[in-house]
């Protein structure tokens, strides 16, 4: 076949490099049979040839994109609001298929696997509760401006997880705690050596804090806790009969006093969470299992 490019000569088959970007992130395909004309060097490929690159960007998509497990297939529901029917729907997919999946009864396919994901990147709520390279980026994104504040280690959790889109209870799951615990740790509720350092330690690791972050955030709740028990007394006399409204007022507290202490500031701190309670924090942040996020 002659070059429609200067006519000169019949293009040659040939191999070539092309550069393809598969989301977002740039790759190199090697080898790709062409078709070269050795007259002017134009490259162009045959039918069956670009074929043969949509394979291989396929390929890629589907090597980047790990299985998802039944609990996250669960998941994608649950932070869209949707019920079986509607996601199924939208998918163009059978009931008792996705539910099949979300029992674990069958592994999702690899294209369902990639129609699943491909669906999941047009909701954020529902990357950031889903991928962990989602929600990594999240909170880093979150902590640049967090952590130049002044913040006790309650109302830090309480703004990441708000400012992020996280489900409580992913959190939770993921803290190895109870959902009580955690609503505890964000009113600030317990005295910071109060925690377990393993608790702590896996609240450092999942949210990319260095142990100068925690320090400060850990400094700023002893200041809100030592001032707290003057301020309870004065809101023990509002009726609240159940945990919930318990757990509301002592929000309201907090968040009064996380006030106070930010318009007071790092200077009017008195105690200082201990270098042996740290020291603990850190060997059990040494235990766990590394995911690459920061420490």
């Amino acid at each position: 076949m002659i070059c429609t490019n200067c006519f000169n000569a019949d293009y040659q088959t040939a191999t070539t490099e092309l550069k393809v970007t598969v989301n977002g992130e740039p790759h190199l395909l090697r080898d790709l049979p062409c078709e070269t004309c050795p007259a002017c060097g134009e490259i162009t490929f045959t039918h069956e040839q670009g074929l043969e690159i949509d394979k291989q960007r396929v390929a890629l998509e589907f090597g980047l994109k790990p299985l998802l497990a039944p609990e996250q297939l669960k998941t994608v529901r649950r932070v869209l609001n949707m019920k079986l029917d509607e996601i199924c729907d939208l998918l163009q997919i059978g009931r008792n298929t996705y539910g099949r999946w979300e029992r674990g009864e069958v592994a999702i396919t690899p294209s369902m696997n990639l129609l699943v994901h491909t669906f999941i990147e047009k909701f954020p709520d529902a990357k950031v509760n889903l991928i962990p390279s989602e929600r990594v980026a999240a909170i880093s994104k979150v902590n640049s401006s967090l952590l130049e504040q002044y913040l006790s280690f309650g109302e830090y959790i309480r703004e990441v997880i708000s400012a992020t889109k996280l489900l409580p209870d992913l959190v939770c799951a993921s803290l190895e705690i109870e959902p009580v615990t955690l609503t505890r740790i964000e009113n600030n509720d317990f005295a910071p050596e109060q925690i377990s350092p393993d608790v702590t330690a896996r609240i450092v690791q999942f949210f990319g804090l260095t142990l100068d972050n925690l320090k400060r955030l850990l400094n700023a709740t002893l200041t809100i806790v030592s001032m707290k028990n003057s301020a309870t007394v004065v809101h023990a006399r509002s009726t609240s009969y159940n945990a919930k409204g318990a757990a509301a007022q002592s929000r309201s507290v907090n968040m009064m006093l996380e006030k106070l202490a930010q318009k007071r500031g790092e200077s009017a701190q008195q105690k200082l969470v201990s270098d042996d309670y740290l020291a603990k924090v850190q060997a059990a942040l040494d235990a766990l299992p590394q995911t690459g996020g920061a420490r």
